[in-house]
């Protein structure tokens, strides 16, 4: 009966994804304001229906999530005679988002996953690039393989010592979410949040003891995962897996193939030819994990798999 009853929640759960989803500005559509009330009715009752059936006391936690879900899409949803109609749907999003990112947190406890919100937030892509050129430069002109090392793996501990206070104390995760609220994703509240995985990539890239393969990897993340974001969100029509659209993998592709040939050619002195075998053995990997990331954040498992497929390239001697 549980296990069902979950089952139905996580199938709730996914509903109100699509429906944040589609109310993202990327993808905001003047008709949206006419079909989304219909649909936010219809989830709230079977919100309700799903908070009646969950009296076992194991699925407390989900049903206060429910209950808080069923509050917010009665009363933050917006009126139908508003002139600014799209400006209030997307604080309608702004304020469930949070809400939905804690039911999934719920679902997670009882294994049913369901999607991360991953909105677009331009100021998060501004971040990462910026944070890109930050360590690009570290890499090149300050530290050599030694060092990169130790504050590699300084940088990992403080931010793992971050993910484990927070898990003991509210307080400083709620202090740590106010401070980087402008960067952070809803489910970051409750998950270990990506900066940490990138500190743990660069601490891989680290023990590589190759800072050419290092840059490359950095490069590649820091330029093709905000871009394939981007457009995948505005423009993605073709669905793939995990949310994932091939406009927006095609852009990965690209956009890491470009920037890291032209810093291979340019900085690295290669030739042509290497320097774009190079480019596309590893933006073609990470682009493949930025698509199958699913349980495991893709600032982890991008850096990696391009750094594995720049050493196969470089295993072959090209």
């Amino acid at each position: 009966m549980a296990q069902a009853l979950t089952m139905d929640s996580k199938t709730a759960a996914v509903e109100l994804y699509q429906i944040l989803r589609e109310l993202d500005p990327s993808r905001w559509r003047v008709e949206l304001a006419q079909t989304m009330r219909p649909r936010i009715e219809a989830l709230r009752a079977r919100l309700q229906d799903l908070m009646v059936r969950a009296d076992n006391p194991s699925l407390s936690s989900m049903r206060e999530r429910m209950e808080e879900l069923c509050h917010l899409l009665e009363h933050a949803i917006p009126t139908p005679d508003r002139a600014d109609v799209q400006q209030r749907w997307d604080e309608f999003r702004l304020k469930v988002s949070p809400a939905y990112a804690r039911l999934a947190a719920s679902l997670a406890s009882l294994d049913a996953h369901v999607p991360s919100l991953r909105p677009t937030n331009y100021t998060r892509n501004i971040f990462h690039v910026g944070n890109a050129v930050m360590v690009l430069a570290l890499l090149t002109w300050v530290l050599d393989t030694r060092t990169t090392i130790i504050a590699a793996v300084s940088v990992a501990s403080l931010a793992w010592s971050m993910e484990i206070g927070r898990r003991f104390s509210e307080r400083i995760n709620s202090g740590l979410m106010w401070l980087f609220r402008t960067v952070a994703h809803p489910h970051e509240a409750w998950r270990v949040n990506s900066a940490t995985w990138y500190s743990t990539a660069l601490v891989i890239l680290a023990l590589m003891q190759d800072l050419t393969i290092a840059t490359v990897a950095v490069i590649i993340l820091g330029l093709a995962d905000p871009a394939a974001a981007i457009i995948g969100r505005r423009f993605g029509r073709v669905k793939l897996i995990h949310g994932r659209s091939l406009e927006g993998s095609s852009t990965f592709v690209v956009v890491g193939s470009i920037s890291a040939f032209l810093w291979l050619h340019f900085a690295c002195d290669f030739a042509p030819t290497s320097a774009l075998i190079w480019a596309i053995g590893g933006a073609v990997p990470g682009a493949l994990a930025e698509l199958f990331s699913r349980r495991i954040d893709d600032n982890l498992s991008i850096p990696v798999s391009v750094a594995v497929g720049l050493l196969a390239v470089q295993s072959l001697g090209l």
